[in-house]
């Protein structure tokens, strides 16, 4: 009996036998024999093909494995070595930038004297939206003991006025013509302590944040301590690290016992 055997597609498209298509034959068996009358060159080329050998396909490794995730973390770790593990003066900006917020808030503490620094924190409520008392309107001071608000626009005074009231800042403004007036009312004794007691969390609170900083920056020269740093070095750039935390503390400290000198004075 003659072998049979698959005809392949490949096979099929490349003869054709009178009108019909041999592709119309797959996958059908078909005798060897017939196929060989039919067209010589067809049962040739399918012999050749069912004799070759499969091919195997490989596919291509994946990247980025357990192993290569290690050397990856190896080179992220390498660094420069005439880079700075650690941007003092980034780290400086923002223990200033701490430090600059304590003295906004000093500024605006209820003293008992006229000082424009107390209406930073009021905002107005006009038709669009709300905005800064300071970018809307000139504060002043008209005497000792009064501040002047002269809106930039005609007819805000009356908006300014009671913003200012509902500030919780404890202040009663008037309206003059198109201005308002801010009477600054004399603290006593009990405000005054209350105040000088007030600042104790401030403080605190200023100092938690300034740690924060020196925190982040030790955490970044401690990861480039990993990557074979000199442990002379390590020590050198935490000792200044903690010299510049110290300076901000205290000119935060400094700032602190101005301010309860002034509100004793009040």
């Amino acid at each position: 009996m003659a072998s049979r055997v698959l005809v392949t597609a490949r096979a099929c498209r490349l003869c054709r036998v009178g009108n019909a298509s041999l592709s119309m034959l797959a996958p059908r068996v078909v005798n060897t024999a017939i196929l060989s009358r039919l067209h010589p060159t067809a049962a040739m080329l399918q012999r050749s093909l069912t004799q070759s050998q499969p091919i195997r396909m490989y596919g291509s490794k994946k990247k980025g494995g357990k192993k290569g995730g290690k050397q990856s973390e190896e080179e992220a770790d390498k660094r420069d070595p005439d880079e700075d593990p650690v941007d003092m003066d980034k780290m400086e900006k923002n223990m200033q930038a701490r430090l600059e917020r304590l003295s906004s808030e000093l500024q605006s503490l209820h003293v008992g004297r006229a000082n424009p620094a107390l209406l930073n924190s009021v905002r107005v409520q006009l038709k669009g939206g709300t905005a800064n008392l300071t970018d809307i309107a000139l504060v002043t001071v008209k005497n000792a003991h009064n501040l002047l608000v002269i809106p930039n626009t005609f007819g805000e005074h009356t908006l300014i006025d009671t913003s200012i009231r509902n500030a919780g800042l404890g202040l009663n403004p008037r309206l003059d013509k198109n201005a308002v007036i801010v009477p600054v009312p004399k603290t006593t004794k009990e405000s005054r302590d209350k105040l000088i007691k007030g600042l104790g969390s401030m403080a605190e609170q200023t100092r938690v944040q300034i740690r924060k900083v020196r925190h982040d920056a030790m955490r970044q020269l401690k990861t480039a301590a990993k990557a074979s740093m000199p442990k002379d070095e390590v020590r050198s750039w935490e000792k200044d690290i903690q010299t510049a935390t110290d300076k901000y503390i205290a000119k935060a400290e400094e700032l602190l016992k101005a301010k309860a000198r002034d509100i004793e004075q009040a």
